[in-house]
């Protein structure tokens, strides 16, 4: 059992199905993603076109000013460049750069694939060579057998190796790889989405900005004991 704060080392096979669900799970999030941000765009502009719609019955400048403003200010934000940009770069990562990341996983598949069959084959060689193995009085037929099976069994016990080598080195090549991918995934998204957040933030401070530094604003309601 390992000591606290030490570090249980994850075995290749175990790496290759870790990272499975993580793709799966990460797709699934950036299509919902994908959906939120238009949503959520999409919702906003009705809240600001409601508000716009409340404050016509109002009379005051102020409010039917800064409401029309919102208006303008998300839809200009939804229409704009940086809006475009995030389900452009959301789409790139959906297609583009997620097939990337789905081809290494299946070259490592294959090879983990390729090392299981060999190392199944070289357990039933050595398994087989065990039972022939013959005793010191065996005829010439028996020990003939033997020196076949067990030349059989090194032989498959070098390409057991070779199989092994190779499926540390994809291993190695997908894990430098995907670092890459993810490092330009997240640096992107975070990118244009920040951009995005700012241009709405913007457009909503300068809507209570207004709000609160007009001296016409309606005084507070009182509320009654």
């Amino acid at each position: 059992m390992p000591k606290k704060g030490e570090e249980v080392s994850e075995s290749p096979e175990t790496a290759v199905n870790r990272l499975k669900e993580a793709m799966k799970q990460h797709r699934k999030v950036l299509r919902e993603l994908h959906t939120c941000t238009e949503r959520f765009t999409c919702a906003l502009a009705a809240v600001a076109a409601s508000f716009k719609l409340l404050a016509s019955s109002t009379h005051k400048p102020i409010i039917i000013q800064s409401s029309g403003a919102l208006v303008y200010g998300i839809e200009e934000v939804h229409d704009g460049v940086a809006l475009q940009d995030l389900m452009e770069e959301l789409d790139y990562m959906l297609s583009v750069r997620f097939e990337k990341m789905i081809e290494g996983q299946c070259r490592l598949k294959e090879s983990c694939k390729r090392k299981s069959k060999a190392e199944k084959t070289l357990s039933l060689l050595r398994i087989q060579c065990d039972k022939l193995k013959p005793p010191k009085n065996a005829d010439a037929r028996a020990q003939a057998l033997y020196i076949t099976e067990t030349q059989k069994r090194d032989k498959h016990e070098v390409e057991c190796s070779r199989l092994r080598a190779e499926f540390e080195d994809t291993f190695g090549e997908l894990t430098t790889h995907l670092g890459t991918l993810v490092y330009e995934d997240m640096k992107a998204l975070t990118e244009r989405l920040h951009r995005v957040l700012s241009a709405l933030s913007y457009q909503f401070r300068k809507c209570k900005d207004g709000l609160l530094a007009n001296a016409a604003a309606p005084s507070p309601l009182a509320v009654n004991a």
